[in-house]
């Protein structure tokens, strides 16, 4: 909790630096700055191991489904449209799956760490105080698994919506649901085509997450 300030803030001030900048020089009051620290809860994944299943015994670990916390920068750039900086840390446990008796045991204290570029689309007009909305971005997450993965950093995504409460013009409370995967390892798969026939080609598998949070807006 005490580092995800540092982490959050350099980032999404040099990603929307251009967007602050613009406005500050050319546009109305109504473009804002949105600040919201949030917690709420990650759900699952699983990280397909079945490559190695023939020597450990494993077809594939488990993250498990725990709290997590972070923050977003959300900034206007045109009406009803903001761009969107999310952090976003998830304390976990890595279990393995037994192919053999089919039980699961945890192994390894873990965080899943997410960093998400997004757009965001409010369906009201910036006086509203509810504001359903949309958003969809990329980003990547970082794994650290003391060595318990072959690897740290995978591509990820987001999609998910919400609402946004405001009680006044500068404080609201924000309400949503995201999933929100992640690449992890690769596996082989048959496809065929009708000029060629069979073929392998490689695969990419996903910790296939979702989160739900709730958040306190401070808007600038």
């Amino acid at each position: 909790m005490k580092s995800f300030l540092r982490k959050i803030l350099p980032l999404g001030l040099l990603v929307f630096a251009p967007a602050i900048t613009t406005h500050a020089q050319y546009y109305s009051p109504s473009r804002d700055i949105e600040l919201t620290p949030f917690g709420g809860v990650r759900f699952g994944g699983r990280i397909d191991v079945s490559s190695s299943a023939d020597t450990t015994g494993v077809d594939y670990l488990t993250l498990k489904s725990t709290w997590n916390y972070g923050a977003m920068v959300d900034v206007s750039l045109i009406p009803n449209l903001q761009g969107e900086f999310m952090y976003n840390h998830e304390p976990t446990v890595i279990g393995e799956h037994s192919i053999d008796t089919g039980q699961q045991t945890n192994i390894k204290a873990a965080s899943v760490d997410m960093y998400q570029w997004s757009v965001l689309y409010e369906f009201a007009g910036r006086d509203a105080k509810l504001k359903p909305y949309a958003v969809a971005g990329v980003g990547f997450t970082n794994f650290d698994s003391g060595g318990v993965l072959p690897f740290s950093n995978r591509f990820s995504y987001n999609i998910g919506g919400g609402i946004k409460y405001f009680f006044n013009k500068n404080v609201g409370i924000r309400m949503e649901a995201r999933y929100s995967p992640s690449r992890t390892t690769t596996s082989q798969a048959v496809f065929f085509d009708p000029f060629f026939g069979f073929y392998t080609a490689n695969v990419a598998n996903h910790a296939e997450q979702g989160q739900v949070n709730v958040g306190l807006i401070l808007r600038f």
